[in-house]
């Protein structure tokens, strides 16, 4: 079993003074699953931790920004790779890099697991390529040993083959449909050099990232400082899983108990395996002789059973490594984190706790604005001149919406009047305008009439005396016609200019 960098600070905690106080503290860890459950539940809480506004895409709930003090948002902070090496203030980030840091938890996951979907394709052809193999192996009767030895050794190889080097090997034998075979034999490794170069342990069942909190409640009276909180998680996991890098570490400054939210990487970095949970198993296991002063009676745990009590005795001394990594951290503040004793009363509270904690945040008893509830309830009660003060007040300010309720009353008359008066007049200037367009029209209605009959009567005149014109031009066309030339000329100029 690798040996464990657990705890590697000088000091101990049997060194820890027995004199310091005694405060609870608060850790927890969750896991995300490879699925579509375990990816929602991981995007909820990181637009949480990075304090995302809600949109209809993204679907996070306009309650979830009662969950904290916004007044305080320039005291949260967020360390990511994404962002470099030194922590920021998250107010300084803008919608789109939270977004951003977001989806990056998701995107090499998805983009790996898509890989390995697309690589089932080739197992299905690598196993039927082997079966072939197989076949192959077992006709194998009489002095074929050598070569039985060959096709053995490929079947059962689990690491990359040299091809070239396999397939001479095979050439130094005779064998019927030889071509034949040599291909299959050939295509055969090649599909399993290529399984192996592509092989990945991610599946849907994997923790892909674990998160974790430490806080110290409120109701301790104790101050610590924000870097000595962060310091103490990010060392925890630094020191004690160096291989499974972290990938995001969010301060919440703006809520009751201010605290740090750690995002870890399930991913070995050297091996590529998802088994963060493995490497926890181990260190519980490593570390068991710290545990003796707390349990005596530890012993390393067997993983290989999936017991109930294994489960919990391993969550237990988790803990119980952690309070330890803690304490060394407190000792500066003399203080010291203990576990409470597993009394009538503790398990009552705890299930309290444990009930609470399944509610929304703005619904428990901790949340932002339960607390200024009970800030506020306890001012009351403090100050009771206060309360009489508030009394007075009251009463003061309902006056005085009765007055602006009377005054609104009387307005709302005075305006009623005006609106009388105002639908009067206009019902005047209705008729009167009506009467003005009747009058209008009737005077252009009787000069129109006039203006006609002139112009009929003028048009009548008109034709008469075009009549007469045309009778008397057909009368010098006739006496033309009985003179000589020259003088019926003279006559028919006198039709032209009359």
């Amino acid at each position: 079993m690798r040996t464990s960098n657990a705890i590697k600070e000088k000091q101990t905690y049997s060194e820890i003074m027995n004199t310091n106080k005694t405060i609870t503290i608060i850790y927890k860890h969750l896991n995300f699953k490879n699925d579509g459950k375990g990816k929602a539940k991981l995007f909820k809480s990181l637009a949480h931790s990075l304090r995302i506004s809600p949109t209809n895409k993204n679907r996070i709930k306009q309650t979830k920004i009662l969950e904290w003090d916004e007044n305080l948002a320039h005291t949260n902070l967020i360390y990511s790779p994404l962002l470099g090496t030194k922590a920021l203030r998250l107010n300084t980030l803008t919608e789109e890099q939270k977004v951003q840091i977001q989806n990056s938890f998701i995107i090499k996951v998805n983009d790996e697991q898509n890989l390995k979907d697309k690589c089932s394709e080739s197992l299905d052809a690598l196993r039927k390529y082997k079966a072939k193999i197989n076949k192959w192996y077992n006709s194998l009767t009489g002095g074929s040993d050598s070569l039985k030895g060959v096709l053995l050794k490929v079947i059962n190889e689990k690491e990359a083959i040299d091809v070239r080097h396999m397939m001479d090997v095979l050439g130094q034998f005779e064998f019927a449909r030889k071509n034949q075979k040599t291909a299959t034999f050939e295509k055969y490794l090649e599909l399993h050099n290529h399984s192996i170069k592509n092989r990945s342990d991610i599946s849907r069942s994997k923790i892909i990232v674990q998160e974790a909190f430490f806080k110290i409640p409120k109701r301790n009276g104790v101050e610590v400082s924000t870097t000595d909180l962060i310091t103490n998680i990010h060392l925890f996991y630094k020191n004690n899983f160096p291989d499974y890098p972290i990938k995001l570490i969010v301060f919440h400054g703006d809520e009751i108990g201010h605290h740090p939210h750690i995002f870890v990487d399930a991913r070995n970095r050297r091996t590529g395996k998802y088994d963060l949970l493995t490497a926890q198993k181990n260190f519980v296991n490593d570390n068991i002789d710290k545990l003796k002063s707390e349990y005596p009676d530890a012993e390393p745990l067997d993983f290989s059973k999936r017991e109930y009590l294994t489960k919990k005795l391993q969550a237990q001394y988790f803990q119980s490594l952690f309070y330890q990594h803690t304490n060394l951290m407190l000792d500066k503040y003399n203080i010291q984190a203990k576990k409470l004793e597993k009394t009538i009363e503790h398990n009552a509270r705890m299930a309290v706790i444990e009930e609470d904690a399944k509610k929304p945040k703005i619904e428990r008893a901790a949340s932002f604005w339960n607390k200024q509830i009970i800030d506020l309830t306890e001012k009351l009660n403090n100050q009771r001149g206060g309360h009489r003060a508030l009394l007075n007040e009251k009463i003061k300010l309902e006056n005085q919406i009765k007055e602006r309720i009377s005054e609104r009353t009387i307005l709302d008359e005075l305006i009623s009047l005006k609106n009388e008066k105002l639908n009067s007049f206009r019902t005047q200037f209705e008729e009167f305008a009506l009467s003005v367009s009747d009058f209008v029209l009737t005077f252009f209605k009787d000069l129109s009439r006039d203006e006609v009959n002139k112009r009929k009567e003028k048009a009548q005149s008109s034709y008469e005396i075009l009549e007469r014109k045309l009778d008397a031009d057909e009368l010098i066309e006739k006496l033309a016609n009985n003179l000589n030339a020259k003088n019926a000329s003279t006559l028919r100029s006198v039709k032209n200019t009359s």
